[in-house]
């Protein structure tokens, strides 16, 4: 199990295809287990501009102006934030209060849902 880093070379770039083209925006994604963890479960979290890593299931309920604090318009200004990134990962790996995993796996569903139709409408386009 490895633990979250802010090396590059963990992080998947992932392109959500409903861009211009079918370039972007774009993701950055990890798993792991926040350093110092007790429990070693892992994870997935995306980076957040600010160069935070928030753990995924606490980001589909924001709303659509706090998701694009996740989203990259291009690869290379996601990889320039990484390179950026220094010593140990800022995380934010609580869950927000009141809801229950169940209520957040759904409007995780919702949210890759309104993604596929998104990337589906793009590929119609081109």
């Amino acid at each position: 199990m490895a633990a979250l880093t802010n090396n590059y070379q963990n992080c998947e770039l992932l392109n959500l295809k409903y861009g211009s083209g079918g370039r972007g925006p774009f993701i950055v994604r990890q798993e792991g287990t926040p350093p110092g963890s007790m429990t070693f479960q892992t994870e997935r979290f995306l980076l957040r501009k600010d160069g935070t890593w928030v753990i995924n299931l606490a980001v589909f309920p924001l709303s659509e102006k706090d998701k694009e604090q996740f989203l990259f318009e291009s690869a290379a200004e996601a990889m320039q934030l990484l390179a950026e990134l220094r010593g140990d990962p800022i995380i934010e790996a609580t869950l927000p209060s009141g809801t229950s995993v169940e209520q957040l796996k759904a409007s995780a569903q919702s949210t890759i849902s309104g993604l596929w139709a998104r990337m589906q409408n793009a590929k119609r386009e081109e």
